[in-house]
């Protein structure tokens, strides 16, 4: 949670970005065997755990990445 306020996102913007996400890439899988999938929104980018459905990162979307998203 701290981190998240350290990047400058609000719970808000974490909200819209995984109900009504710009994108949601594929899960992917590190080579430690670790699933993460990503919901980018339009000023929030959640990392999430796809089983368990935990939030592994929070941080906010580049401005151009999301207006690049929106076309």
């Amino acid at each position: 949670m701290s981190r998240k306020v350290e990047r400058g996102v609000r719970s808000v913007d974490e909200l819209q970005a995984l109900k009504n996400p710009l994108k949601v890439n594929d899960i992917v899988v590190d080579k430690l065997g670790r699933k993460s999938q990503k919901f980018i929104g339009e000023k929030a980018t959640v990392a999430i755990n796809p089983d368990t459905g935990k939030i592994i990162s929070v941080y906010p979307t580049s401005t151009k990445l999301a207006e690049r998203l929106k076309k």
